[in-house]
This record gives C-alpha cells, sequence and structure tokens, in this order.
C-alpha cells in the first residue's frame, strides 16, 4: 500500500500535473502548484528581510553566510562579466528570480503528499514543484522578456536624451587598474581578469562598484579625450523626440549591417547588405520570441524529467508477480531512485542559475551600446 502514494495513483504523469486544491480565490480554483509557487514567495519575504535587515561589519555566519556566497558569486561570477556598468542596475530583479526559482524547484523534492500518507493513511497531492508547471514558468518568461525589451528601449531613450546615441565607437572598458588604454574583447588576458575576479589582486574596484569602475566616455567625458568628446557627442534630444524614437530605433537595431560598404568602398555593396540584412533583421526578430520561449521549456522538461523518471522506475516494481520478484527488482531501483533524488537536487540549482545566466546574457545584449 506504501507504493500507491508513491506512483501517485494512476500514471507517472500523476506526479508533474496540476491538481485542484479544496480553495478558491474568487473564480480562481487553487492547484497545489500555485499553492507552492505562493509558498516560496512567502518563505523569500520571510527569510531574507531576516537576514540581511540590517548591515554587519562582522563575517556572516549560518544561514546569513550560506545565502551570501550565493548572492556575492552571482553578483561577481555571472552578472558583472556581462553586465559591466550596469550590473548594480539589474541586480535585484536577477536576485530576485534567482531565489524564486531556486525556492520552486527544493519544494518540488519534499515528498509533500507521501509524508501526509504516512502520517494519516489518506492521499492527497499537496505539494509538487511549482516550476513543473507551463503556467509557472511561462510567467517567469514573460516576466524576462518584458524586463529585458524594456530596459533595452530605456537604453536607447538614455543615449537619445545624453546625445550618445551612435558613439559606441568610442566605447573603451577599463582594465583591472582602472586605466583604458585598449578594448578588452582583443585581449585574453584582460578578459579573464574582468571575468574572474580572482584573477584580479591589484584592483578590487571592478568587484566592489562595477557602476562607477566601467564608466566610459559614452556618458562621462575624460580629459584624454576632450576634444575628441565635445565633437563626436552631439546635444541631446528632447525628451519627447527621446520617447518617440527610442522603440523604432531599438527595433531597427536588432540586426547589424554585414556588408556596409566603407567609405571607400564601392556602392554595390549595398546591393548584398540590404536583402542581408532584411534577413537577418527577421531572423532577430523570431530569436526575441523563441529565447523566452526555450528559457520556459528547458525549465519545465527539466523539472518534470526526474519525478517522472522516480515514478516510472519505482512502478516497475508493481509488474514483478512474486514478492521475492519484486524484492529482487525493488532492492535496485530504490538505490537507483536515491541517486535520482541527489541529482534532481542538483538541477534544482542548475536550472536556477541557467535560467539568471541567460537572462542576464540578453539583458547585456539588449542594453549594450551597439543596441
Amino acid at each position: 500500500m506504501l507504493l500507491i502514494p508513491i506512483l501517485a495513483f494512476e500514471n507517472p504523469l500523476e506526479h508533474v500535473l496540476a491538481h485542484r486544491m479544496n480553495w478558491r480565490l474568487g473564480p480562481f480554483d487553487i492547484t497545489n502548484q500555485m499553492l507552492m509557487a505562493l509558498v516560496a514567495a512567502v518563505l523569500m519575504l520571510l527569510i531574507f528581510p531576516a537576514l540581511f535587515a540590517k548591515a554587519r561589519s562582522d563575517a556572516p555566519r549560518g544561514a546569513r553566510n550560506f545565502f551570501e556566497s550565493i548572492l556575492e558569486f552571482l553578483r561577481v561570477e555571472v552578472f558583472r562579466p556581462a553586465l559591466k556598468e550596469h550590473t548594480d542596475r539589474f541586480v535585484p530583479f536577477l536576485w530576485t528570480l534567482f531565489f524564486f526559482i531556486l525556492f520552486c524547484n527544493l519544494l518540488g523534492q519534499i515528498p509533500f503528499g507521501d509524508i501526509y500518507f504516512l502520517c494519516t493513511g489518506k492521499a492527497t497531492h499537496f505539494g509538487g514543484t511549482a516550476t513543473g508547471s507551463m503556467t509557472v514558468t511561462g510567467a517567469l518568461a514573460v516576466c524576462a522578456f518584458i524586463f529585458i525589451h524594456l530596459n533595452g528601449i530605456v537604453q536607447v531613450a538614455r543615449s537619445l536624451r545624453d546625445g550618445t546615441y551612435g558613439h559606441h565607437a568610442h566605447h573603451e572598458e577599463h582594465s583591472s587598474d582602472g586605466s583604458s588604454t585598449h578594448e578588452a574583447a582583443h585581449d585574453l588576458e584582460h578578459v579573464r581578469g574582468e571575468a574572474l575576479p580572482a584573477d584580479v589582486p591589484g584592483d578590487m574596484r571592478a568587484i566592489g562598484n562595477p557602476t562607477k569602475h566601467y564608466a566610459d566616455d559614452q556618458s562621462v567625458s575624460h580629459a584624454s579625450h576632450g576634444s575628441e568628446t565635445s565633437s563626436t557627442h552631439g546635444h541631446g534630444a528632447s525628451v519627447g523626440t527621446a520617447l518617440l524614437w527610442c522603440v523604432p530605433l531599438y527595433l531597427w537595431n536588432f540586426a547589424p549591417h554585414p556588408f556596409k560598404p566603407g567609405p571607400n568602398d564601392p556602392k554595390i555593396g549595398w546591393l548584398i547588405d540590404v536583402p542581408m540584412r532584411a534577413m537577418l533583421h527577421f531572423l532577430e526578430m523570431i530569436g526575441a520570441v523563441i529565447k523566452p520561449f526555450a528559457l520556459m521549456v528547458r525549465l519545465f522538461a527539466n523539472m518534470i524529467a526526474g519525478h517522472i523518471v522516480l515514478a516510472a522506475l519505482i512502478g516497475l516494481i508493481l509488474l514483478v508477480p512474486s514478492a521475492i520478484g519484486r524484492v529482487g527488482v525493488g532492492i535496485p531501483v530504490v538505490l537507483l531512485s536515491l541517486l535520482i533524488r541527489f541529482l534532481e537536487l542538483f538541477v534544482a540549482f542548475l536550472q536556477a542559475y541557467i535560467f539568471v545566466f541567460l537572462t542576464t546574457l540578453f539583458i547585456a545584449s539588449a542594453v549594450a551600446p551597439e543596441h
């Protein structure tokens, strides 16, 4: 009888399907996955204000040390290399996204239904993985989609307002000592230094304050670029003009000019560049929709796969007619199930990381100067 709740009554898919609870919220039926998403949100509202309500100068301990190490790792190793001076601007959203997904994933690993059955002898669908629902992962993907492109549009509007739009050719990223003598993209050692904080022993300003450290001559006039900056950057547009043109310009810059002829090149190059750019623009527009769709499906599929495999494996035990055969099949199945449980725990962290990592890259591309 103990195998009945583990098998989720009918088939392995019962583990990942949404089930109605006995509660309603107005016209909406509350499902177990909606409930677990709410539990994850409430846990975040309780844990983080309690742990980080006050700034402390002493070394963190216990739960504060655990969460702070994750927060710092994400900010320094994941967000900062991609977002540079925009890091602190997007950290709150990305941290929230990561921990909400992580909490939903981890809550799905707790067998609430099995525990309830063992205690009461009654079956229940309480519990479940909130991110095992495409409704939840789709909502997260939509939030990421809106956040990515809205900030890309805002970045274009700011550039128009500041008079720096279209002058990204003068963008220089600073090295670890604050100098701006070369492009980071063309210097492997510099890239390693900025991407891997462990390789930057001389100057920690890039880690502590990336907004200031990575400030460049797109918005700040440097003394060494005085005459060039003043001649290159025009006057900023009015607020109305910036708001009017930010969306069209953002969409227009989705694709580059791959074969754009230079000043001294024959103009016939436009015959190749125009149709090629049109095709690239069409593909990029499709890609803008596919990216959040891929985020949704990847998270959903990975979070339900382990539960289905576990239920299918345990179902093999009941297929054996004899008791001795069930014991012979059950021992390796139980051992394999334990290993899969550990793998699911790893996947819970990994999928939260991947979702936020890809979202970070998409945000970085949306707010990059060339966009």
